[in-house]
């Protein structure tokens, strides 16, 4: 029994229900057989059903270097022709946009779309970058003139402060987080290769032309101290910005296989990775860490300070035998003092001006920045040496010598000698260990 549907004369439709016979049976069957077969399903390319992990090593197995540098035409076709070779359309990258390569196969198969992928993390951290050093510039602003007028106090201080050098040392950090990716969990920092050069090079260039030398003999005031960071520090922020997005739009209109072209950035696989990008935010808080720890370290030294190694015996009331007192920058630990203290003439002052403000406010403990310092003495045998100088600055302020006051070794016998005879701390320091105090 079936229901057959017919049109009426008024067009309406009537349904009728009928018996079915064997006769109707047949010609439905053999209607049914005289169909036409319906196409299969075409298979995908079978390189597209390569639906592998994201990561380094599906790079590798890949061959991707190898693909990239034997590309054809591949030393003159930029980024965005390769891309819309392989039907990315919209695939356009550089600061301020975003581009993205879908899903695998659709367009772009792989390993394309790998390739295509890993561009596409590789631009985003490049962004991510270059908004992150102007958030952190604006909270490093502030940060200094706190610092100022915390440290510094309402007394005049006749020093000479070197802002050519502090802004050498910092100039390297945008370079260095330029072509950094930082990722989520794994917390594993890849450098591109490609910017190895570029960074050392840019290091000491950034500031070619521009009259960095200040005076606080002739800027005594706190609000022009602060003046004088800001304006150093928006200047460096505008070079390195400026920087970045050449370096950025130069790897995207090279060759893919050029010397500075995709390829190189990408090498290895760096930014072919499943996790996501580090928040903007935590790229941020670490460019602000580092850069307030190399600022305060040039606030101390204006002021003469410097760390004595075993000036005294851990017997104060502080923690574990320090000096007690929220004047006092002092830390023992297993029997061994170091103090912050400062030259004054032949003099040595024990005390800082809102000392407690260091660690309570800016979160940098006297263990870190005495540690950090005698580590960097220890290791290089020379007086605040920098290693980032002419190099690049780490992002990690606990990498070595992000903090590198001079380091008196006060078991030194020449100096134990002048203080046993009545030489205060700073005079041996200065004439029997040569520390630049």
């Amino acid at each position: 029994m079936v229901i057959q549907l017919r049109m009426s004369e008024d067009n309406s439709p009537e349904y009728e229900l009928r018996n079915t016979s064997d006769d109707d049976l047949s010609q439905s069957s053999n209607a049914i057989a005289s169909r036409p077969p319906a196409s299969p399903i075409a298979p995908s390319p079978a390189r597209n059903s390569t639906d592998l992990p994201l990561s380094p090593d599906t790079w590798k197995a890949l061959k991707l270097d190898d693909y990239l540098t034997n590309y054809p035409g591949g030393a003159n076709l930029t980024l965005q022709d390769y891309a819309f070779a392989h039907q990315a359309q919209n695939f356009i990258c550089g600061i301020g946009e975003g581009c993205h390569a879908g899903q695998l196969g659709n367009p772009v198969s792989a390993p394309d779309w790998y390739v295509l992928y890993a561009a596409q993390e590789w631009n985003a951290v490049q962004n991510s970058i270059y908004t992150a050093i102007g958030f952190a510039v604006s909270m490093v602003q502030a940060t200094a003139g706190s610092m100022i007028t915390d440290l510094f106090g309402t007394k005049s201080h006749s020093v000479f402060f070197y802002l050519q050098d502090f802004f050498i040392l910092i100039s390297a950090v945008a370079f260095t987080v330029a072509m950094i990716s930082i990722f989520a969990g794994a917390a594993t920092v890849l450098v591109a290769s490609v910017a190895a050069g570029a960074i050392a090079a840019g290091a000491s260039s950034v500031f070619t032309g521009v009259n960095l030398y200040q005076s606080w003999d002739r800027t005594p005031d706190a609000f022009t101290r602060w003046s004088s960071y800001v304006y150093y520090l928006s200047e460096w922020q505008s070079k390195v910005q400026d920087k970045l997005a050449n370096m950025t739009s130069t790897t995207i209109q090279s060759g893919i296989s050029s010397p500075l072209g995709i390829a190189n950035a990408l090498k290895g696989g760096v930014f072919l990775n499943g996790t996501q990008v580090a928040e903007q935010q935590d790229v941020q808080k670490q460019i602000e860490k580092t850069l307030a720890v190399r600022i305060l370290v040039d606030i101390i030294r204006t002021q003469g300070g410097y760390v004595t190694y075993k000036s005294d015996p851990c017997n104060g009331k502080g923690p574990n035998g320090a000096w007690k007192g929220d004047e006092y920058l002092s830390f023992c630990k297993d029997g061994t003092m170091m103090n912050i203290v400062k030259a004054n003439g032949k003099k040595t002052d024990n005390k800082w001006y809102n000392a407690r403000a260091i660690a309570d406010k800016y979160n940098i403990t006297t263990e870190y920045l005495v540690t950090q310092s005698w580590n960097c003495f220890q290791k290089y045998k020379t007086f605040g040496y920098d290693p980032y100088r002419n190099a690049t600055l780490p992002t990690d302020p606990n990498s070595e010598c992000v903090a590198n006051l001079p380091v008196c070794d006060c078991t030194d016998p020449a100096i134990v000698r002048a203080r046993h005879k009545g030489h205060s701390t700073t005079r041996a320091c200065r004439e029997q260990g040569k520390l630049p105090i």
